[in-house]
């Protein structure tokens, strides 16, 4: 009897780490690296998108208006959703780590100590609420316009799609062509488009935006979220009223469906 317990303990045990691997497959991206700059380099989109890196803006100026905008979606979307996806795997590692019935060994109690910090909050639920994102469509609104559909100078020469500024001089970063009270003013520039996205998430999950996030946590409803972001621009209600009009005129919640191909 002892010997067949075993035996079922140890088959148990099997079945348990493979379905950690198939898990641990099923959550793992094939990212493909875009060298190239130029429009004829962009590769087109469908509804599973594969992971492309690209790491050169491409200047979307002067070319025909509705080819701009397709071929900025065609741009955007896979380093919008290699974004989504790095924190959707991190939250889960969160709660992978609570969830431990053993002591969190003290590398993993840093991790934690350390996203916390990043995130500029105290509490693990407050910390996984950040570890939220949202519909990519209100995501591709707001870079169009922050960017001019790919075609603003922050965009093009620092992968800055969003104008995100920088403060350190540690950082890199290009200096912007106005000053601001006699101080010269500087944005942040990326290796690459996923990391400006990356940079555009966690600005919405440490600033003012407590209200979209709690909002973000009963809904994915694009126009209830909105409203939440007038504190974003300077521009307040006419910013919100151009993102609804930005996402209804060219039926962006049409790509909140689309996700990343899995190499499984």
């Amino acid at each position: 009897m002892l010997y067949l317990m075993k035996k079922i303990r140890i088959l148990i045990i099997l079945v348990l780490l493979l379905h950690v691997c198939a898990c641990a497959q099923q959550t793992t991206i094939n990212r493909i690296e875009v060298i190239g700059n130029s429009i004829s380099d962009i590769i087109p989109v469908s509804a599973e998108v594969e992971a492309y890196v690209y790491h050169s803006a491409i200047d979307l100026r002067g070319i025909d208006v509705q080819k701009k905008k397709q071929n900025f979606i065609n741009l955007m979307l896979p380093s919008i959703l290699i974004a989504k996806f790095e924190i959707e795997r991190t939250s889960q590692l969160v709660v992978a780590l609570v969830s431990k019935r053993e002591a969190l060994s003290n590398s993993e109690e840093i991790y934690l100590k350390n996203l916390k910090k990043t995130y500029k909050c105290k509490a693990i639920s407050e910390l996984l609420s950040r570890l939220k994102t949202h519909p990519t469509s209100i995501v591709l609104a707001q870079a169009a316009i922050e960017s001019g559909w790919g075609t603003s100078r922050f965009y093009r020469e620092a992968n800055n799609i969003f104008g995100v500024w920088s403060y350190s001089k540690n950082e890199p970063r290009i200096m912007t062509s106005e000053d601001r009270d006699g101080e010269a003013v500087f944005v942040r520039k990326y290796d690459s488009l996923p990391e400006s996205f990356d940079s555009y998430f966690k600005t919405l999950a440490r600033g003012p935006y407590s209200e979209f996030r709690n909002t973000r946590e009963k809904t994915n409803d694009v126009y209830e979220l909105i409203p939440h972001l007038k504190v974003y621009s300077e521009l307040g209600e006419e910013y919100i009223s151009r993102l609804e009009g930005l996402i209804k005129y060219n039926k962006l919640e049409q790509y909140d469906d689309y996700i990343l191909n899995m190499n499984k």
